[in-house]
């Protein structure tokens, strides 16, 4: 069978708050409310000693509860901002010694049958937890509310990550009132959406959380003969995964990288709902439009803390001659410190703004509101892509035009602008692959060196507000590094503006 899930992430165990604040107003709608009581859940995750699960993005389990053994394996699936489908398989047990043939429509990694799996099955972690359930029926539809709280443990690591988890499971009925039933939890609780399984906490606990960015790929990656409506789809699909696996990343290193890749998908996704808004307009997509402008805002502080952390970086350009000024360093590192604290993210996080606005961009992907209020959804996304490419490049060419010299101010101010052409770029370039890389390097080397100006308008400032002993030979070598810079720039630029379109 099928499970649709949509999980939130909880700060502290939600019953109370739940019973007291979110209840009583489903119970005005007239949802009844059946609480079904609280088991304790012994979860133990199975895979081969290559983890050929993993790899497949299976997860196979054996759960006990007074008892009773039951195993279950989930494929991957779909996931888009929280809403979770997928194939769920269950099997009854005899005892807590899984085994595959019983699974017998499951089709398994090419090459593989449940037989030969059973001999290779190893024990990996397991996820211990109570779960208090709720049956909640509406007039349409009925799901089940749970609440867990536990740990993901792995004894070979002798380690453990905490569960503290709202879930809810559509078991039968109108889609619409699991979004009607989640949209309720933010503001009411500290929650977040999460698209993070139990069975991916186990694994990294395994594997241990790797402090990398997931980057984007190079274009969004698209068929030849997509549709205007399934590209934009995959588009915001793309995005919210984007910042869903660096927020959940973020809370697992602390890591401020992190933050930049957030701000990164919720300017894709603003992006993208600005690019497709003139075709597949609607109420819906209006409104969030508005939703992510604003949300775009509460995160510009975030473009002081990349340059901070560029400046910082071991590994940027300009860490062997800023190492010689350890002052300097240690009041870059106080602002770095300081805008954290001011805006603690961690916080920013579980509020009930980001959560909403995700759950709004997944009901917008599950009911398409586009389909009754425009036409031309579903043309062939290059009867438009064209069009919103020439028009990207001639707002380009006038603002930065060939024959003017650009100085720092006159690239930081087209910013935003050559930004939002590039994602334009990656979002349609993928239809036209045969020259879309010369075009674009030179114009991602200029986003670079714009980068890396606003680092050095930072660290201009911070050397007069410092007030270091140094601030005169700091401040001629900031001046230099500026024009050595505006000159590498202004070559990209010569070379871009003369570069042939590939549309």
């Amino acid at each position: 069978m099928s499970e649709t899930e949509i999980k939130f992430v909880v700060r502290d165990n939600p019953l109370e708050a739940l019973k007291d604040a979110v209840f009583p107003l489903l119970k005005e709608k007239g949802v009844n409310i059946e609480e079904q009581g609280q088991s304790f859940l012994q979860n133990d995750y199975y895979d081969t000693p290559e983890h050929l699960f993993q790899q497949h993005k299976i997860g196979m389990r054996v759960r006990g509860a007074n008892g009773e053994f039951e195993q279950t394996v989930k494929t991957n699936g779909k996931v888009s901002g929280g809403l979770h489908q997928r194939l769920e398989l269950n099997v009854p047990l005899a005892n807590e010694q899984p085994d595959l043939t019983l699974f017998e429509t499951m089709q398994w990694p090419e090459g593989e049958d449940g037989k030969s799996l059973n001999t290779r099955l190893t024990k990996q972690f397991g996820t211990h937890f109570s779960r208090t359930q709720f049956d909640l029926v509406f007039e349409d539809a009925e799901i089940e509310l749970v609440v867990d709280i536990g740990e993901v443990s792995a004894p070979q690591q002798q380690n453990a990550s905490p569960i503290c988890e709202i879930e809810l499971e559509l078991k039968q009925g109108n889609l619409l009132r699991m979004f009607e039933l989640a949209t309720l939890l933010p503001g009411k609780l500290p929650v977040r959406l999460s698209d993070t399984s139990k069975a991916a906490q186990g694994y990294q606990l395994l594997h241990g959380v790797q402090n990398k960015i997931s980057p984007l790929p190079d274009f969004l990656p698209l068929t030849e003969n997509v549709t205007t409506e399934e590209a934009f789809c995959q588009a915001l699909a793309c995005g919210l995964r984007h910042w869903q696996v660096h927020e959940h990343l973020f809370f697992e290193t602390q890591s401020p990288k992190m933050l930049t890749e957030i701000t990164r998908a919720v300017r894709m996704l603003m992006q993208t709902v600005s690019l497709y808004l003139p075709v597949l307009q609607c109420p819906a997509l209006l409104a969030l439009h508005k939703k992510l402008m604003r949300y775009a805002e509460a995160w510009l502080w975030q473009d002081d803390l990349q340059s901070l952390r560029m400046l910082l970086s071991k590994k940027s350009l300009f860490n062997k001659r800023l190492s010689r000024y350890p002052a300097l360093l240690s009041y870059l590192q106080g602002r770095q410190a300081g805008l954290l604290q001011a805006h603690d993210p961690q916080s920013k996080l579980y509020e009930d703004t980001p959560s909403l606005l995700k759950l709004s961009i997944a009901q917008i992907l599950q009911e398409k509101p586009w389909r009754g209020a425009a036409t031309g959804y579903d043309l062939p996304l290059m009867e438009h892509a064209k069009g919103w490419l020439s028009q990207g490049w001639q707002t380009i060419q006038q603002s930065m035009p060939i024959q003017r010299q650009m100085h720092a101010a006159n690239y930081t101010s087209v910013e935003v602008l050559l930004r939002q052409t590039l994602f334009n770029g990656f979002l349609v370039a993928d239809l036209f692959a045969h020259s879309r890389g010369h075009f674009r390097a030179p114009w991602l080397d200029i986003l670079t060196g714009i980068d890396e100006l606003n680092a050095l308008l930072l660290l201009k400032k911070s050397v007069f507000d410092a007030e270091l002993a140094e601030q005169r030979e700091l401040l001629e070598w900031v001046q230099e590094k500026t024009q050595n810079l505006l000159r590498v720039m202004e070559r990209s630029r010569q070379a871009a503006m003369s570069g042939e379109i590939y549309w």
